[in-house]
C-alpha cells in the first residue's frame, strides 16, 4: 500500500512505465497518466484524513470507555452491573417523581388542612361567641321570669288589698246612706215640727239638710 501510495504521489505506475516504452506515445498520454494520478492523489488524501479522524474518534471512544470503566469499578464494572446500575438509576428517578407527585398532593392536602383548621377555629370562636350570648339571654329570662313573678305577686295583694277597700268602702257607703236617711227622717220630723211655730220657720231647717246631705253624697 505504501508502495502503491508513493506511486500514485510521484505520478508513475507500471502500467505507465509500459506505456512509456509502447512506440507512438506522446503527450497526450503523459497528461492523461498526470490527470488519473492527481485525482487518485485526492482521493488518496480524502480517504487518509478519514481514516485518520475516524482513528482520532475511535481512540476517544477507547478513552470515554476506560474513563467509564474507572468509574463504573466500584460496581463491578461489568456490563451487567452497569445495566442493573441504569435500571437502578431510573427506577429512582422514576420513585422520585412518584414521590414528588405524592410530595405536591400531601402539599394540597395540608392547605385544605390548613384552611379547614382556621375554618374550624372562626366557627369554635362564633359558637363560643352564640354560646355566651345564649347564657346571657337565659340569665336575663332568668332575671325577668323573677322580676315578673315578684311584680305578678304583688299585683295580686294589690288587687286583693283593693277588694277589701272597695268593701269597705260599700260598707261605708251603706253605712252614709243609712245615716243620711235617718237623719233625713229626722230633719223632717223636725221641720214639721217647726212647722207649727211659724216664728221659728224662719232658720229654713230644710236647707241645711239638703246642703249637708249633697255634702255626704259628694264625699
Amino acid at each position: 500500500m505504501r508502495d502503491s501510495a508513493r506511486d500514485l504521489e510521484w505520478g508513475s505506475s507500471p502500467r505507465a512505465q509500459d506505456d512509456d516504452d509502447d512506440p507512438g506515445s506522446g503527450d497526450e498520454d503523459v497528461l492523461t497518466s498526470l490527470g488519473a494520478s492527481y485525482r487518485a492523489w485526492r482521493a488518496y488524501n480524502r480517504e487518509k484524513r478519514a481514516h485518520e479522524y475516524t482513528k482520532s474518534k475511535f481512540v476517544e471512544i477507547i478513552r470515554r470507555e476506560s474513563a467509564l470503566a474507572k468509574q463504573l469499578a466500584p460496581v463491578g464494572g461489568s456490563a451487567q452491573g452497569i445495566e442493573r446500575t441504569l435500571m437502578k438509576q431510573e427506577d429512582l428517578e422514576s420513585a422520585m417523581v412518584t414521590m414528588k407527585r405524592k410530595y405536591g398532593v400531601a402539599v394540597a392536602k395540608l392547605v385544605v388542612c390548613d384552611e379547614l383548621a382556621h375554618l374550624l377555629d372562626a366557627l369554635r370562636a362564633k359558637y363560643q361567641e352564640q354560646s355566651d350570648r345564649l347564657r346571657e339571654a337565659e340569665a336575663a329570662e332568668v332575671h325577668w321570669k323573677a322580676q315578673y313573678q315578684q311584680v305578678l305577686s304583688e299585683l295580686v295583694s294589690s288587687n286583693q288589698e283593693m277588694e277589701l277597700l272597695s268593701g269597705e268602702l260599700r260598707k261605708v257607703k251603706k253605712t252614709a246612706v243609712l245615716v243620711m236617711g235617718r237623719q233625713y227622717a229626722q230633719y223632717d220630723a223636725v221641720n214639721g215640727a217647726l212647722s207649727s211655730f211659724p216664728h221659728l220657720s224662719r232658720c229654713h231647717p230644710s236647707e241645711g239638710k239638703k246642703r249637708s246631705y249633697s255634702n255626704v253624697e259628694t264625699a
